[in-house]
């Protein structure tokens, strides 16, 4: 199972709670998830993180802490959020089991992969959802559907760790019929994070540019756009391709005099 879960990290968003960070670690460990990343945490305070993490204290010690989400995910080709609540954008929505297969069969390929948790009290901001593939939700009893970080953490490792150990036994770890098609079935490797980040922002200035986005709009374009190749998968090569057309968007205007 470790061979398969080593490229898996759990990516905590502003973790408030030291007990909460260790409770998350214990789960992680538990199920053969050792690479966790901290992104701005409150705290972080190594011995308080181990009174809910006991005999941790490597892995703890090992943690990478990050002050933006997007440097935290730069290596990672896949990522899904955790969230409880239903949201108004159009992100693909899975359960656990169904994210689980999807992590494991890239995770496999020897491809970094994340698992993203949000704060105790707000949970994933729509900023930290739109650098996912696919958002997470747990079917709970909907009249009490929030659970703690360690019980998500906990729920998502396991099931993390019966694919990898589907996969070791020879069975076969698909992805049910409603995920992407074309989950990378190319001879390139797929994008990772961040040149995702870096094409994302290339096209938001040529957006701008050409006066496409404007103020408020801004935001809802940009997540739309951000939606759309996500969901896609774009491989190296589909990333340089798009990243130099928006590229040559400013550069055009530049080369006929009108200054962005």
């Amino acid at each position: 199972m470790t061979s398969l879960t080593e490229n898996v990290s759990v990516v905590l968003v502003e973790p408030q709670d030291d007990i909460n960070i260790g409770n998350a670690v214990r789960a992680s460990k538990n199920f053969g998830i050792e690479d966790l990343r901290l992104v701005n945490p409150a705290h972080a305070d190594r011995d308080r993180i181990a009174i809910s993490a006991p005999r941790a204290h490597e892995t703890i010690d090992r943690m990478g802490r990050f002050e933006t989400l997007d440097e935290a995910l730069d290596d990672c080709v896949m990522t899904v959020g955790l969230t409880a609540r239903a949201r108004s954008a159009h992100w693909r929505v899975v359960e656990p089991e169904q994210a689980a297969a999807e992590l494991i069969a890239e995770a496999a390929k020897g491809r970094r992969v994340a698992m993203l948790f949000g704060r105790e009290d707000s949970g994933l901001p729509n900023s930290a959802l739109d650098r996912c593939q696919a958002v997470v939700t747990i079917p709970t009893n909907p009249d009490y559907s929030s659970i703690n970080l360690g019980q998500a953490v906990l729920l998502m490792a396991w099931e993390v760790s019966r694919a990898a150990r589907k996969m070791q036994a020879g069975e076969v770890v698909a992805a049910p019929v409603s995920a992407p098609q074309n989950a990378w079935h190319s001879e390139f490797e797929p994008a990772p994070m961040a040149g995702l980040t870096r094409m994302f922002g290339q096209a938001e200035a040529a957006l701008e540019a050409i006066e496409f986005v404007k103020g408020s709009s801004n935001d809802h374009i940009m997540r739309s756009l951000r939606s759309v190749f996500l969901r896609a998968r774009l491989d190296t090569r589909e990333l340089a391709i798009w990243h130099g057309i928006f590229k040559e968007i400013v550069a055009y205007m530049r080369r006929k005099g009108i200054e962005p």
